[in-house]
């Protein structure tokens, strides 16, 4: 009986493993250790963001919301055109399925990136950016997004 008992015990534990690893939302963030062991050069990368005082308007486009649209305006609300970057999501149910994308100028000041962001809820982004003048620079951000459609291509929701 006590055999028993053991191996019903062991059983309910091997489902809650088994569980428990087999479930997406259950994982680190890949490469979280680099970048705590990066921390210092990721917080300089945050500060020349900044000091620079720019802003940033993201918004989902597209018909099956596959890409993002961000547009960059300095401290004047000009546009800032010619960097170069690109951008990291992960949803916050998905962490190990990070999506990166090259960004690329559609007009002055205005970039896209082709990923998929159809899923509602918490996203994590994350921009990368050489601004033409050559510093490099980077933009973090938790965005929720719950509307199931694309924002309109002019209508920007401002992150700050």
């Amino acid at each position: 009986m006590i055999l028993g008992f053991f191996a019903i015990d062991l059983a309910i534990a091997a489902i809650a493993i088994t569980m428990a690893a087999g479930d997406p939302s259950f994982r680190s963030i890949p490469g979280y250790g680099e970048r705590a062991v990066a921390w210092d050069e990721r917080q300089a990368l945050r500060d020349a963001w900044q000091s620079r005082q720019w802003h940033i308007a993201i918004q989902r486009v597209g018909n099956r919301l596959d890409a993002l649209e961000i547009a960059i305006t300095d401290r004047d609300n000009e546009p800032v055109s010619g960097c170069i970057g690109s951008v990291r999501l992960f949803h916050y149910t998905r962490v190990a399925q990070q999506v990166a994308a090259t960004l690329s100028e559609i007009e002055p000041g205005r970039y896209q990136a082709k990923v998929d962001v159809a899923k509602p809820g918490l996203w994590s982004f994350e921009l990368e950016l050489t601004s033409p003048d050559g510093q490099r620079c980077s933009y973090e951000q938790a965005i929720e997004w719950n509307e199931p459609t694309a924002v309109a291509p002019r209508d920007h929701r401002v992150l700050e």
